[in-house]
């Protein structure tokens, strides 16, 4: 077996049924506990599944799996593991087009002759496949007759097989299909467990069976496997967990479960924080029954992290129980597993403020009335190396300039599947004096102290009048302009004469307008941008949900461009002229 199964073992026999997760829903207004699996009952399940795809399938073949959030998906990504199979995490299709023709690109790109899924699901994923006129076969693991964990044998397998095909979110290009290892995947989930864990703590936590995380991310991307359901088999940890969907209906579900069962750390991006502050009202502050006191690490990941973000969730949870310093930002992409730097259990976020003109420049200089930026830590995990490097000359740059990040280490993965040639683009990237190789993150930010700060995507980025904009400072200053505006996407147009100009598509709340009319809401975003980034913008108002976002919830602005050059909106408010 390779190192990471044998890895996973020992855990599981050592710590027995004594560590769980446990999946949690909300049933007429109460937090109620659906299903629990204890460490040595989630092996036995995936041995068992392993010893069946030993028998169907040959080894290192690919297997899709499109199951709800919950622990049939768990039991089948380790049987997977356990076999030397290739598991393809992927959502279940919904009837949204976009979700379709996602779910038919991973398996098409992917090669899966075989798709797992559970009972309830089957029959509308058969029909799918059999409308797409592929020969997949679809089977389930909990209602079939699966041989005795006994039966199943370690693949004969090193680290540097595949373990699984994690494809990215799109939110600035097609999914792609990350091919990781099992080297890469030990190497990261140790690297999490470095930052979750101190050594100083490590031993004391090993033997204490209340260390629990909680969380609700999506199964089927880079932060919810690896981050959440993985890291509690080496980290001695308990997990409790909901579906995001449960989540978004029920934003509090989040903190009663880490009150209820009085959880150690939780990982969430920076938009679900948000989204829990847009949800709160003072009457849960003071619910006898929640208690945060407990929490002693809240990862905040997976897109850039606001600084107002963490300073409101902590001043409003305050009463709760929670505590500034609990904060561990980091930074991620699948491409190297998923955690690249973070900040260490007991720290504390480090927020520092830079010249707005000076980063437009590339330079971060300390200004005490400038933009606040959040340091994301240092490398995590043994060997990582974070440079930052000019993208255009790859020349690498000194602290306190703004670049792209490269990466470099044992969690940076093998590359794209299919595609060789946007794998050589950015897995093999060399800088100007020939150091290499490198992945190319695509993001930009600088080193400061040797703290890592993110300050948006390459692709993202707006040049205009010679300066350059993030678009997320747009974005933020936009979305609190007042209690109607939502999420939004800025981005680049050309106007009549060719000359690029900031747009921006903006959703709105309509019961928050209150009898204004939508134009008032535009005409106050451009004021706003005028006087804090000395920008001009054209302004779209569209209705809630309008705006094209990633499987994980992220804003999607080349499609939000592209939508509306192609006219596919209908505007409650429009600035840009009418077309021809």
């Amino acid at each position: 077996m390779s190192e990471l199964v044998r890895f996973l073992h020992e855990k599981v026999w050592l710590l027995g049924d004594t560590r769980w997760y446990a999946r949690v829903d909300r049933v007429r207004g109460e937090l109620v506990e659906v299903e629990r699996l204890g460490f040595a009952q989630l092996d036995a399940r995936a041995r068992a599944v392993g010893a069946w795809l030993a028998e169907r399938t040959p080894p290192g073949a690919p297997v899709m799996l499109m199951y709800p959030a919950g622990l049939d998906f768990l039991t089948a990504f380790l049987g997977c593991l356990y076999s030397g199979r290739i598991a393809i995490p992927a959502p279940l299709p919904d009837t949204d087009r976009r979700a379709l023709q996602r779910a038919e690109g991973i398996l098409k790109d992917s090669g899966a002759g075989l798709l797992l899924t559970d009972t309830a699901h089957r029959p509308r994923l058969t029909s799918w496949l059999t409308g797409l006129g592929l020969r997949t076969e679809c089977a389930t693991t909990d209602g079939t007759a699966l041989p005795g964990p006994g039966t199943w044998r370690p693949a004969a397998l090193d680290l540097s097989a595949t373990a699984y095909i994690q494809y990215t979110s799109g939110s600035t290009s097609e999914p792609r299909g990350v091919v990781i290892t099992h080297h890469n995947l030990l190497h990261n989930l140790l690297a999490i467990r470095e930052k979750l864990l101190p050594e100083e703590v490590r031993d004391e936590l090993r033997h204490d069976p209340s260390q629990t995380g909680a969380g609700w991310l999506p199964h089927y991307h880079d932060m919810g496997l690896v981050g959440m359901l993985l890291s509690p088999l080496t980290s001695y940890g308990n997990l409790v967990f909901c579906s995001p969907v449960s989540f978004i209906a029920h934003p509090l579900l989040w903190l009663e479960m880490i009150s209820r069962y009085g959880a150690y750390y939780t990982f969430a991006p920076d938009f679900g924080y948000d989204w829990l502050l847009k949800n709160l009202k003072d009457s849960h502050l003071t619910e006898p029954d929640l208690n945060l006191d407990c929490l002693r690490f809240a990862l905040s990941g997976a897109e850039p992290v606001r600084a107002d973000v963490l300073d409101t969730v902590a001043r409003r949870l305050a009463p709760l129980g929670f505590r500034p310093d609990i904060w561990a930002p980091s930074y991620g992409l699948a491409e190297a597993t998923l955690m690249v730097t973070g900040t260490s259990c007991g720290s504390g976020p480090t927020v520092r403020r830079f010249d707005r003109d000076a980063l437009e420049a590339g330079r971060a200089t300390p200004a005490p009335d400038g933009a606040a930026l959040v340091g994301c830590g240092h490398p995590a995990g043994t060997g990582t190396e974070v440079r930052i490097v000019d993208h255009t000359t790859t020349r690498p740059l000194g602290e306190g300039h703004v670049g792209e990040i490269w990466v470099r280490g044992d969690s940076v993965t093998n590359g794209y599947l299919n595609n060789p040639q946007a794998t050589v683009e950015h897995f093999a990237a060399t800088t100007a004096e020939g150091d290499g190789p490198y992945l190319r993150t695509g993001d930009l930010g600088f080193l400061q102290e040797g703290q890592l700060y993110v300050t948006g995507r390459a692709k993202d980025l707006i040049i205009v009048n010679g300066r350059n904009i993030h678009p997320q400072d747009v974005e933020r200053l936009s979305e609190t302009t007042d209690p109607a505006t939502g999420p939004c996407a800025a981005f680049a147009l050309p106007d009549g004469s060719g000359t690029e100009r900031i747009t921006l598509v903006q959703e709105i709340r309509p019961s928050h307008l209150n009898g204004r009319p939508p134009a008032s809401l535009a005409d106050a975003i451009r004021k706003r941008l005028a006087h804090e980034l000395r920008l001009a913008a054209h302004v779209v108002i569209v209705g809630p949900m309008s705006i094209p976002r990633t499987t994980s919830g992220k804003i999607q602005r080349a499609r939000t461009r592209d939508e509306l050059r192609s006219s596919r909106f209908t505007p409650l408010h429009s600035d840009l002229p009418a077309p021809n």
